[in-house]
């Protein structure tokens, strides 16, 4: 949903079975989790397929009048009982009449609590997994609007009355008796639609039949694709039909067409620039996977609300907002992002809302007819996103919140799913880089659990993960989807950089500051830095701060480093380097220029041999080299200082280190005489493996015996006999020794035995020693 005052505040039985395989639905329902939805009703059922039989005359006072068949499966054993949302105070009266099996059912409302659930007595048991219906006949008048809470409306538009339904966020049972749950999709939906001659109705889905007889047009659309309930919507006015051809998505050719009213004479321009539709359904459809319900239509309708509203494969938009390039862009993206995959609940609106708005920065970037700079766009989102109180508050939004419709829209919460959520969705592109980007937006988008149903942040936490290997993002959802405020690289945190050579360029990020009223203690964030040199060279470099964890470098995947100081090959010497400079990401700050390095890190590597781990460190010159250190972790995080590296000739350090029997890490640090610091990439090191036999590494063997000691628990004895059994030496190790050294310097030539002993293991090995 996109508002027009948002604009301005942020941018200027047999049968049954017979009817469902009827259907033909190109795409099956999997429901992740079968939920109850917010009011709880419908707890024992998944909805398969509505029929609504409406008579709507706008001519008349606002009223609605007609009947909705609810086909169901019961999801548990022995229902007597199903519920519905509804309005109890809009439609309890003597209208109001339930058929089950084509007889009079008992119903009623609560007298406390929440009024508007309607029980339904089957007076009947019934078995989990059986296919049955209800039909709810009704008639009344749907309350007015309030607040951000429309409903079902009748208004004057452009000189015609206009009967129109807008449900976001709860209004849907204020003019049908739905079941009010992301969670529990509608299978598939007809709509049949009883209206004066003169006027037409807008609704989901294709057009399968139109009747006009005695002065009344009854329309009928299917649409077979899973639906939420609140993205159903309708309006009925006099319209003028605009057909705009088709667009290839896929191979289908699928028709574009547009509902404006009678009042209106829409210019030649004015239908092309609505025809940017066109463009972005073929634009998103490569990037995205292909327009989610292509075997039917896209269209925008008249209706009466002040923005455009998502409805799905047909939008609602006020005559203004068919004339916003970025409106238009916004609720055709919905059509993946909140209607092909829906959020789990209102928590999660900008997974929704969020993508949408982004999606304006996708049209703005590959539309040249709709005249709008992009990088303008998203410094406007991103400003927004970071000005009071909107940098207050985080995406996800709480549950005391989402109540009802103004308690969620009225909210910042109701702004920050827009901004701060697309910057969350431009932070993630620009560290991925495109190609894994939108990779990413695709899997999510195609996971059989969500697709056609809903999702929560984590499943799109986990999709982007999963296009790089080893990315953790668990930070940086828990700083910007979760936290508020943002990162801040300014004065004594700016982002340092100095010249490597004539073509590489090193980075120090040494600590961060935070927006007054952050909650978050350490923001992992996406720095884009333009980096510019001689003979116009220009390129894009993307940091990840991931505080203890180091910097990485991202932008097309992630090259992770666990140094704050990482070093990144141009192919030019680099002259300039700017902060964000196209509002890419959440953070602020500067950059400072330090003096050249001419000592850089030519190599690092770790070698296992002979029971040692060996580093090795090849540094470019060492004149301003004050000192070089091993430093090592068991977890790849926290580094402590394990010994100094011995200089050993032509800019090479060595150090070694006892082979532990964990999966270790290694990274050097050089310390210049200027007080610079430089570390080396971080080098993992796995746990070798453990036979069950000990083994011996030098068999002849002088000086010292050395053993790989195998798998044991307790102490462990050895002993060393001759060929008369003698003992000549003897000692106990201690647990989860890896290495056994034994000092055999007194051993003249000949052949011995090693014996062996600890809890569950004895063995004696025959060695020479020379």
């Amino acid at each position: 949903m996109h508002s027009l005052k948002g604009i301005a505040l942020f941018f200027g039985g047999l049968c049954i079975v017979t009817l469902l395989k009827a259907q033909d639905r190109p795409y099956y329902h999997t429901s992740f989790i079968q939920s109850t939805g917010h009011s709880g009703t419908g707890a024992n059922i998944d909805v398969k397929h509505h029929r609504f039989d409406w008579d709507i005359d706008p001519t008349q006072e606002k009223r609605i009048s007609g009947s909705v068949t609810t086909w169901f499966e019961t999801t548990e054993n022995n229902v007597t009982q199903v519920t519905f949302d509804l309005n109890k105070a809009a439609y309890d009266n003597s209208n109001l009449v339930v058929k089950y099996h084509g007889s009079t059912v008992p119903h009623s409302f609560p007298s406390s609590g929440n009024p508007d659930v309607l029980t339904i007595d089957l007076q009947s048991t019934l078995a989990k997994g059986v296919l049955d219906s209800v039909t709810i006949f009704y008639d009344g008048t749907p309350p007015p609007k309030s607040g951000n809470a429309h409903g079902a409306q009748l208004i004057s538009n452009a000189g015609y009355p206009l009967f129109y339904t807008l449900s976001e966020s709860y209004e849907d049972k204020d003019w049908w008796p739905c079941k009010a749950d992301m969670q529990d999709k509608i299978d598939s939906i007809t709509i049949i639609i009883h209206t004066p001659e003169d006027y037409t109705p807008a609704a989901n889905g294709v057009i399968t039949s139109t009747i006009i007889e005695n002065g009344t047009r009854t329309t009928t659309f299917k649409h077979k694709y899973p639906i939420a309930s609140y993205l159903v919507g309708i309006a009925v006015t006099q319209y003028n039909i605009y057909d705009r051809g088709t667009v290839n998505i896929g191979g289908t050719d699928m028709p574009v067409m547009y509902y404006i009213s009678k009042g209106r004479t829409p210019t030649e321009h004015q239908l092309t620039v609505y025809d940017a539709c066109k463009d972005e359904l073929q634009i998103f459809s490569n990037l995205f996977g292909d327009y989610p319900y292509k075997n039917e239509k896209y269209g925008m309708y008249e209706f009466g609300f002040n923005g455009g509203m998502e409805h799905q494969t047909f939008s609602g938009m006020s005559f203004g907002a068919f004339n916003s390039g970025r409106i238009v862009a916004h609720e055709l993206m919905h059509q993946w992002f909140g209607n092909k995959v829906t959020m789990a609940n209102w928590q999660h609106l900008w997974l929704s809302e969020g993508f949408a708005r982004y999606g304006e920065i996708i049209a703005c970037e590959n539309v040249p007819l709709l005249g709008i700079d992009p990088v303008d766009t998203r410094r406007i989102f991103k400003s927004r996103a970071m000005s009071a109180p909107l940098k207050d508050y985080g995406c996800i939004i709480p549950e005391s919140l989402i109540e009802n419709s103004n308690t969620l829209w009225g909210s910042t919460y109701g702004s920050t799913v827009y901004e701060r959520g697309s910057m969350v969705v431009s932070m993630l592109r620009t560290l991925l880089g495109d190609d894994k980007f939108f990779l990413a937006c695709r899997n999510y988008l195609n996971d059989p659990k969500l697709a056609y149903g809903s999702a929560v942040t984590d499943d799109l936490q986990a999709h982007m993960e999963a296009v790089v290997p080893g990315l953790d993002l668990t930070g940086f959802f828990e700083s910007f989807a979760v936290g508020n405020g943002y990162p801040d690289y300014s004065g004594a945190n700016a982002i340092q950089w100095q010249a490597v050579g004539a073509d590489k360029i090193r980075f120090g990020i040494y600590g961060q500051s935070k927006s007054a009223g952050s909650t978050v203690g350490y923001y992992s964030t996406v720095i884009p830095l333009r980096v510019q040199g001689d003979g116009g060279k220009d390129t894009l470099i993307v940091l990840f701060d991931r505080g203890v964890d180091g910097v990485s470098v991202g932008g097309d995947g992630v090259v992770f480093g666990g140094t704050p100081t990482p070093e990144v090959y141009l192919g030019f010497k680099p002259t300039s380097v700017s902060f964000d400079p196209y509002s890419m990401s959440l953070a602020t700050g500067e950059t400072l220029q330090g003096a050249p390095v001419a000592t850089d890190i030519e190599n690092f590597t770790v070698r296992t041999n002979g029971g040692k781990n060996t580093a090795s460190l090849k540094l470019s010159e060492v004149d301003n080299v004050r000192q070089v250190v091993l430093e090592k972790s068991t977890d790849g995080s926290h580094f402590n200082q394990l010994k100094e590296m011995t200089p050993e000739g032509a800019g090479l350090f060595g150090a070694e280190d006892e082979i532990q029997y964990t999966t270790v890490y290694y990274k050097a640090r050089v310390t210049l005489k200027s007080g610079q610091t430089l570390y080396s990439q971080i080098i993992k090191v796995t746990a070798p493996e453990r036979g069950t036999q000990a083994v011996i590494l030098s068999n002849p063997a002088r000086g010292m015996l050395k053993v790989k000691l195998p798998i044991y628990s307790g102490k462990l004895d050895y002993r060393v006999i001759d060929t008369y059994g003698r003992t000549l030496s003897k000692g106990v190790e201690s647990p989860d020794q890896y290495i056994l050294e034994i000092d055999i310097h007194s051993l003249s030539t000949g052949v011995y035995f090693l014996q062996l002993q600890a809890e569950g293991m004895k063995q004696a090995i025959r060695f020479m020693v020379n």
